[in-house]
């Protein structure tokens, strides 16, 4: 992306743009090569992962980290990862912030394949990316509302800055577990 691209983004939400752009070609470049053997790849048992139920749908384990956890929380495959960053953080949010309202893990198509994570992951940053583009100065500072529970005083750069992070610390693990993977046959 360049700065042409987010002129419509003014003051700190054309920085924070300009910083998830970065900080999602990092990580889009990071998956370049990425095969289903290393995407669903289980570096231990009992690892969350990214299955199909009794309907054939690809769902996340544990509601993608969206509902109660157990303690403590388990590992977790690049499919899931990609599935809660992807899904749930850039999407959900997207569709809550800037769309119709909440959306579930049971609502999201995920990908069950790796080629697929492209097109996935690229669909639901460009909503994001769309919807922050497309507010005012004012509007990244104006409070989320009552039906944010206890986030409602937060504001939607708040909000970026919550979503930022969860792209950065997924993607950070995500690479680690590229390159656990890579040296697998090192690990015993």
């Amino acid at each position: 992306m360049t700065s042409e691209d987010i002129d419509g983004s003014p003051g700190a939400g054309r920085s924070l743009v300009a910083a998830f752009d970065h900080v999602w070609s990092r990580f889009t470049d990071r998956l370049a090569g990425l095969g289903n053997d290393e995407y669903f790849w289980a570096p231990l048992p009992g690892c969350w992962s990214l299955r199909r139920d009794q309907n054939g749908r690809w769902t996340l384990d544990g509601h993608g980290g969206d509902g109660p956890a157990p303690d403590p929380l388990p590992i977790t495959t690049i499919a899931w990862r990609i599935g809660h960053v992807g899904g749930l953080a850039l999407g959900g949010f997207a569709a809550r912030r800037f769309g119709d309202g909440a959306i579930a893990s049971d609502d999201i198509e995920f990908p069950g394949r790796a080629p697929d994570v492209h097109t996935f992951l690229d669909g639901n940053y460009r909503r994001w990316r769309d919807g922050l583009v497309a507010l005012s100065d004012a509007e990244w500072w104006l409070p989320l509302g009552e039906g944010w529970g206890p986030y409602a005083e937060s504001s939607t750069a708040d909000l970026a800055l919550h979503v930022l992070d969860e792209l950065v610390h997924h993607g950070a693990e995500i690479g680690l577990l590229r390159d656990l993977y890579l040296h697998r046959a090192a690990l015993g």
